[in-house]
């Protein structure tokens, strides 16, 4: 909430900012929905009051920004707009390179100039890379979903195991196949509910490598494209590869089924 606020706002489909802002507990976003217009947030949702506020700033009626408010500006809570921040980090960053050139030519008074207009703008140095104020915020309705996913699975993951505790404590598991079979089926949900949990730590931090100081768009490296398709497909088919190794390795063991050798000698104390 205090580190990445265009983050927080996402995951909650939060476009206009709020006290005593209420948690979203499921909800359907208006695909239509963009930063500045007067469209619904939402088609449908279910929100649980003012339990984002207390979460993220721990006060029931705690101010919560929303998308607006972090790319336009919101003066009675103090919030710069983008577009402030954007200038500053030009100012930031022209400092920098002024201060760079006077070094370069042993001119002292030209570089403390250069130094103090730089701190004074540094912290917004990043935004001065920024092309418009909407690329501070990452895709909403992307974020606002993979969020909820993953939020939603791991209830759901909680819920099975509690039953399953249940079920093996009465000595009833084993006959309730269906949960057998949900068991498994659940492995595959816990990826994607992994999947959706890195999607909001990366995707949602974006345009941002270091909050406010590094855009991923300045923090690539000169690796050729060339050269990480070629990584890729190396990778791919190594993994591939395993994956074939371990099934057959997998169906082999299934298809010999359990070692004789032991159950005879289990029948034969048993007879003793």
């Amino acid at each position: 909430a205090q580190h990445q606020p265009e983050k927080l706002a996402a995951m909650e489909g939060l476009y206009d900012g709020s006290e005593g802002a209420g948690l979203v507990a499921f909800g359907i976003l208006n695909p239509g929905k963009k930063v500045g217009d007067n469209i619904d947030d939402f088609i449908i949702k279910i929100e649980i009051p003012k339990l984002l506020s207390l979460l993220g700033y721990r006060s029931l009626d705690a101010f919560v920004p929303g998308a607006n408010d972090l790319v336009y500006g919101n003066d009675k809570y103090s919030i710069m707009s983008a577009s402030e921040k954007m200038e500053k980090g030009k100012v930031a960053l022209d400092a920098l390179a002024a201060y760079k050139e006077a070094y370069a030519q042993g001119d002292a008074t030209q570089m403390e100039e250069s130094l103090t207009l730089f701190k004074e703008n540094y912290y917004y140095m990043g935004y001065g890379y920024l092309h418009n104020p909407e690329s501070i915020l990452p895709n909403i309705p992307f974020i606002f979903y993979s969020f909820h996913i993953m939020v939603i699975l791991g209830f759901a993951f909680v819920a099975i195991a509690a039953l399953f505790l249940y079920l093996a404590v009465k000595n009833r598991l084993e006959k309730q196949k269906w949960l057998l079979w949900l068991g498994i089926w659940s492995f595959p949900l816990a990826m994607i509910a992994s999947m959706a949990g890195w999607i909001v730590a990366e995707v949602g931090r974006q345009p941002w490598t270091i909050q406010g100081f590094l855009p991923t768009m300045v923090s690539t490296s000169n690796i050729s494209s060339s050269a990480v398709i070629l990584t890729f497909w190396m990778f791919l088919i190594l993994l591939l590869t395993l994956v074939a190794a371990e099934a057959r390795i997998m169906y082999l063991a299934i298809r010999k089924g359990p070692d004789n050798k032991i159950d005879e000698k289990k029948e034969g104390g048993s007879h003793a």
